[in-house]
């Protein structure tokens, strides 16, 4: 298989195959002091789980080539569980695309075809994070700090197979992204977000009657390794 890159994991976590109430970043009432403080790498409660709270509802929107995409992700036991809907509207016909992380499978669904694939992938594939770690080994810096939602963010930057990408985490959570390569910008940002295990009913199942066709296995190590197969 070939190598996943940094910014081709954001990908697939979000795109893998092409409601409640929520809050706004205006509406927070935080703590500035508190969040700051959360928000180091020295926080023990958070340091090992993807999420920094164990159950809620994410909500992204993003943009490559004009194309703007709203994704909604669902998520309980810190990620462990978790589920994406997408949304994009291409030539004035909207389509749905659903991704879910289960039972050691990642589900890829094209709800409006009502076909999907899934793939077998290990088991820390569900709690695999962006963290500072991470990102710095694969040769990122770190520019600063900024906030997001009332969430002190730390902002990185990194080069990688031609890709120039920024990249903004709140503990292990990625809030924002930006990124260009040959003139092609992509941008994808959290704009609200609800602690909550209040799901739409059926948020983390497979519909029965869809065409679900096995793919290979997936691995960590193809995550970003240099020597996988090209």
């Amino acid at each position: 298989m070939k190598k996943i890159y940094l910014l081709s994991l954001v990908a697939l976590f979000f795109f893998a195959c092409n409601d409640g109430t929520t809050t706004d970043g205006n509406e927070e009432n935080v703590d500035q002091t508190k969040e700051q403080s959360e928000s180091t790498d020295s926080d023990k409660s958070t340091s090992s789980v993807k999420y920094p709270f164990e159950a809620g509802i994410v909500k992204y929107e993003s943009e490559v080539m004009g194309m703007n995409t709203v994704i909604n992700v669902y998520f309980d036991n810190y990620g462990a569980l978790e589920s994406s809907i997408s949304e994009v509207e291409m030539m004035g016909k909207k389509m749905t695309a659903k991704s879910l992380v289960k039972d050691g499978y990642l589900y890829s669904l094209a709800m409006d075809q009502k076909s999907g694939t899934k793939v077998k992938v290990e088991s820390d594939f569900a709690t695999y994070r962006f963290n500072s770690e991470l990102i710095e080994s694969k040769g990122g810096k770190k520019l600063g700090e900024e906030e997001i939602l009332g969430k002190n963010c730390q902002i990185f930057s990194l080069t990688e197979d031609g890709v120039e990408s920024k990249m903004w985490l709140w503990k292990n959570m990625l809030m924002k992204v930006s990124a260009e390569q040959n003139g092609m910008t992509y941008t994808m940002e959290v704009t609200k977000i609800e602690e909550t295990s209040n799901f739409p009913d059926g948020i983390f199942d497979i519909p029965s009657d869809f065409n679900i066709t096995e793919e290979e296995d997936l691995n960590m190590d193809d995550f970003g390794d240099e020597n996988a197969a090209g």
